[in-house]
């Protein structure tokens, strides 16, 4: 038996699976951003990976839960990020400037995904939809939480933390639009500069690095 609070381990089967669907979704992902979901096609997914549309058929059963895969996963990682920093029960003031820097990193690494979110939400499904707001909800709970925190602890000052949530979020998230690989900035560096971009307009009084 399993031991008690940890999940078991996958088969070699499950892990196949997992295998081909990320497969999938990663193909998926990049023919949407490069040519839109309008201008994609299962059969197009399936040349580019040497399979057959049935294949694709057998792990997904639409164009659409392509789509909305791609949207869960990528409006859920934000709040997992968050959630994960606090969970290391940091001080409040290293928890709010790793959340920072860890949000702008994450956005950059997944920032394909997030575009294809913002270009074609309107085609996923309503239960998706469910999820997206759902995702955004713990995203805005888990951040705002933190700032409330630091506000109350004299380490910011921000006159309603819910819409510093959405300032912030707007501006850190917008990075998968200008953010271009190869460029003068590594992920690194950009995501630093956010972060004392992210402090300045928080008014914080000097933080622990």
């Amino acid at each position: 038996m399993p031991e008690q609070g940890r999940e078991p381990a996958r088969t070699m089967r499950e892990e196949v699976t997992s295998f081909k669907r990320a497969s999938i979704l990663r193909e998926a992902a990049r023919q949407f951003y490069t040519k839109g979901y309008d201008g994609t096609r299962i059969d197009e997914i399936a040349s580019e990976l040497g399979v057959t549309k049935p294949f694709i058929y057998y792990h997904f059963r639409n164009k659409t839960e392509l789509l909305d895969e791609i949207c869960v996963r990528a409006t859920a990682i934000s709040g997992e990020v968050l959630e994960a920093v606090a969970g290391r029960q940091h001080e409040t003031a290293v928890e709010l400037r790793e959340a920072i820097r860890l949000l702008a990193l994450q956005v950059i690494e997944n920032r394909a995904d997030i575009a294809i979110c913002f270009r074609e939400e309107k085609y996923i499904s309503p239960g998706a939809r469910q999820h997206l707001e759902a995702n955004r909800r713990r995203y805005d709970a888990a951040l705002s939480g933190v700032l409330k925190r630091a506000d109350r602890e004299g380490l910011i000052s921000v006159g309603d933390a819910q819409v510093a949530t959405q300032v912030l979020t707007g501006a850190i998230t917008w990075g998968f639009v200008w953010y271009r690989e190869g460029g003068r900035l590594q992920p690194e560096d950009v995501a630093e500069q956010v972060l004392e971009l992210a402090m300045a307009m928080l008014n914080a009084r000097d933080l622990p690095a």
